[in-house]
């Protein structure tokens, strides 16, 4: 039960990204090897992109070619747009905005091969297969057993 209770509570929780954001954290299986962590790999990462400072390595949500992909950069200078917003310089003089950081290397958590369960139990086949089925067919199990022992009170009256 708990794990329905958790899957639910991430997939509500997902941003335009296909992550759990809660607050400042995200939560994220890998699908890829990015720097020092594996595919498979549960990501817990602290977006605290006030602290993050010129040769800090960060991951952050790279959108090329209309793909969401995790990736790894030094970055090269911070700037301070406004008092809610940074802007990251990262290879060859790319700007980053602070809304696409997951968050500094030093600030992630990494659980290994949990990151295949929850890519598992969030996607779109899984969800429903691993979860509202077997809810589903425990549910209609109860209603029949429930039905039965009503008609058997019924037929004793």
């Amino acid at each position: 039960m708990l794990l329905v209770f958790a899957t639910t509570f991430f997939l509500f929780t997902f941003n335009q990204f296909s992550s759990s954001q809660i607050g400042d954290v995200t939560i994220m299986g890998l699908k890829k090897d990015v720097g020092s962590f594996n595919k498979g790999d549960l990501l817990i990462a602290v977006k605290k992109k006030e602290q993050v400072k010129k040769n800090d390595e960060i991951i952050y949500y790279n959108t090329k070619q209309g793909k969401h992909e995790v990736t790894l950069e030094r970055v090269e200078d911070v700037m301070k747009t406004n008092k809610n917003e940074y802007t990251y310089v990262i290879q060859d003089g790319l700007f980053l905005s602070s809304e696409y950081l997951i968050g500094e290397v030093n600030h992630i958590t990494a659980i290994p091969f949990l990151g295949y369960c929850y890519l598992l139990f969030t996607s779109k086949i899984g969800y429903p297969v691993l979860i509202i089925l077997p809810i589903t067919i425990a549910f209609i199990f109860f209603i029949r057993k429930y039905r039965g022992t009503m008609k058997h009170e019924k037929n004793k009256n």
